[in-house]
């Protein structure tokens, strides 16, 4: 059973058949015991078969598991066999309670048992009639024809078994450490495919607000053109204003000489023309300190235009990049579920 601790998979409650394919392990167990002339079978974590029996021997299918004692002592040969080999880590290589040689090879995800393939049946010598008997004798079953069952029993040499051990471990265990990364592989994907949907959510508020500041940017630079443009209409309004000015002045100048040759009786119209000609001056000053006002604010704003402009290209460039950043990141997400769903399927 797969269990989950958050993306990690508990290899304590893993079983074979989550992690190897039944058919593909039985296709190869077969073709294994043709091939080295022996028997071979896989069993859970627990000792229960996993596949079927491949080309077991006569003299143990025929005589030690229809015996309810010999089939029990076989399951605890089996356990003894992947307790020893599970301990090493390595194949093991023993006899048997009826005096076959049989082995073990351990099924291992990171460093823990999920089961073991037993192969054997076989024997290294000729097997000691009088040993052959006891068992029959242990175990209720015939004598005779456990005899003439062993009598068929292949003799492998001793490298050749420990060469058919070592390719048992080797294949099993590559069987299941691919399984294993393909679980991996799977939770990989889909936390990946979270990731993406997470950033690509992140992102599009980015690419949305960059766009924001870009609009707000763009509405900031037209408004202060819109000051730049007012100013002008008051340096243009200043200008008439100090022609205006220039013209008053030159009236009360011309107040001051009507009043002199008028003598005592342009004494009015010269104080009138006093006042005029103070207020054309007041006027002109006042015209030329509102126009060194305006030459600074005119400074300051296309200064401050400048700055604007340099901010809303960067903005923009920002907002483009965003937008590519968030393609590329939907893209990724897209080949994410598409990496999910393509492991999901094999």
């Amino acid at each position: 059973m797969i269990v989950l601790d958050g993306y990690s998979v508990d290899v304590s409650k893993l079983e074979l058949e989550d992690i190897i394919d039944k058919s593909v392990l039985q296709l190869f167990l077969d073709n294994f015991a043709l091939g080295f002339n022996c028997a071979a079978v896989s069993v859970g974590r627990n000792g229960e078969e996993f596949t079927n029996p491949s080309y077991y021997r006569p003299f143990c299918a025929n005589f030690i598991h229809t015996s309810a004692v010999g089939d029990a002592r076989c399951a605890s040969c089996h356990r003894e066999f992947g307790k020893k080999s599970a301990a090493s880590k390595r194949p093991y290589i023993g006899a048997c309670h009826a005096g076959l040689i049989d082995f073990s090879a351990p099924i291992l995800v990171e460093g823990e048992l999920i089961g073991t393939i037993l192969g054997g049946q076989i024997l290294t010598n000729p097997i000691d009639e009088s040993k052959v008997r006891q068992v029959a004798e242990e175990i209720h079953t015939s004598a005779d024809g456990l005899v003439e069952a062993a009598g068929k029993i292949d003799i492998v040499p001793q490298q050749t078994i420990e060469a058919a051990a070592e390719v048992l471990y080797i294949v099993a265990n590559a069987l299941a450490q691919t399984g294993y990364n393909r679980i991996k592989a799977d939770l990989l994907s889909a936390e990946l495919a979270n990731s993406f949907i997470q950033i690509s959510s992140t992102v599009e508020e980015l690419a949305a607000s960059a766009q924001s500041i870009t609009g707000n940017q763009s509405s900031l630079v037209n408004e202060i053109h819109t000051v730049g443009d007012n100013l002008k209409s008051i340096v243009s309004a200043l200008r008439d204003v100090s022609k205006i000015a220039d013209q008053i002045r030159m009236i009360g100048l011309n107040a001051t000489i009507e009043a002199a040759r008028l003598g005592q009786t342009g004494k009015t119209i010269a104080v009138v023309a006093e006042e005029i000609r103070k207020l054309a001056d007041t006027t002109k000053s006042t015209v030329a300190s509102i126009d060194s006002i305006k030459e600074a604010i005119e400074k300051s704003v296309n200064s401050t235009v400048h700055s604007a402009n340099d901010t809303l290209n960067s903005t923009s460039e920002q907002a483009a990049a965003m937008e590519e950043l968030s393609a590329a990141v939907q893209s990724s997400s897209s080949l994410a579920e598409l990496l999910k769903d393509m492991s999901q399927k094999h």
